[in-house]
């Protein structure tokens, strides 16, 4: 008993040091997709923010696979000193529960969450070349012959976003499932699939562009960022509502003053004129939560999307 104590003491008194010398060396932002995709995006666009307000070197690192499943479980097994963070996303940190039996983590007990940044809402995508230019005409082909959709993973948002329309429509679309997002555009604009789930955020430019086709975006309301891309809902497919969030998790028990300071950078970061005006043009939605809010928000999405999933035939 006396030497549990002892030990007990000794880990209290060192908490506050550790604080207080934080941080001292390389933070890592780990994210669980390849580079190019949104959340690889957004993370690099906070990274050299948060850097400059904290004073040392903050590194985005990628360890993409499994809808960034692998990624959360190495930085749930990491040293909860304030170096590793992962950039936390409704895919590893709502969805995977369901959808891996043997995942390796609890998305709500094993991360102490520091911020929601915001959402991203998901679009349809088409081709080129594919045979049709609008949600009905996509919908009318979708019911009299076999259609495959891409997605940056089994399992990820935009995955599901293709199941919720599998459900809302009653389609029968098979999935196929790439590494990310990037690898599943290059074959989109290839011509190798016709359609794509894809986050709105980093395909802008190529919808504007003529190089592919918006058919629809899955959040209630349009984006400011691609006005013109009509909802599922207004479409008629009220329940197609999904959207790609991303924070920052680190693993549980990192000390609450880093977890506060760690916000303050990150809020400060999402303040900046320059960041502001980048998230809008990708169509991202600001959210910014506390850390509080941000705990909350979790267990809200783990709770949502397990009721979503366990009704997707493809999970069953």
């Amino acid at each position: 008993m006396r030497s549990s104590l002892i030990a007990l003491v000794a880990a209290l008194a060192a908490t506050p040091a550790l604080a207080e010398d934080w941080p001292s060396e390389t933070i890592r932002i780990v994210v669980g997709f390849t580079p190019g995709g949104s959340s690889d995006l957004v993370a690099r666009l906070l990274a050299p923010l948060v850097s400059e307000d904290l004073g040392t070197e903050v590194i985005v690192e990628n360890m993409p696979g499994a809808a960034s499943t692998i990624a959360a479980a190495k930085v749930a097994e990491a040293d909860a000193d304030g170096y590793t963070f992962f950039l936390s996303n409704v895919s590893a940190n709502g969805i995977a529960p369901f959808t891996y039996p043997d995942l390796g983590y609890d998305p709500v007990a094993d991360f102490d969450d520091v911020t929601i940044l915001g959402y991203i809402p998901a679009v349809l995508l088409a081709s080129k070349d594919a045979p049709v230019d609008s949600l009905e005409a996509f919908l009318t082909q979708a019911k009299n012959e076999p259609v495959l959709f891409g997605s940056g993973g089994h399992g990820t948002m935009n995955h599901v976003s293709g199941e919720l329309l599998n459900m809302s429509a009653g389609l029968q679309m098979e999935h196929v499932a790439y590494k990310g997002s990037a690898e599943a555009m290059n074959d989109l604009l290839a011509g190798v699939i016709d359609y794509q789930f894809d986050a709105l955020t980093q395909n802008v430019g190529q919808i504007n562009a003529g190089a592919i086709k918006a058919l629809a975006i899955t959040t209630p309301e349009r984006s400011p960022a691609a006005p013109d891309i009509p909802t599922f809902a207004e479409l008629g497919l009220p329940d197609v509502v999904a959207f790609n969030w991303v924070g920052l998790s680190a693993p549980a028990g990192t000390p609450d003053e880093i977890i506060e300071r760690f916000y303050e950078a990150t809020h400060k970061a999402m303040q900046d004129a320059e960041i502001k005006a980048q998230f809008t043009k990708w169509g991202m939605f600001h959210i910014d939560s506390a850390p509080a809010e941000a705990e909350s928000f979790v267990a809200d999405e783990v709770a949502k999307w397990g009721k979503v999933v366990s009704g997707a035939p493809v999970f069953n």
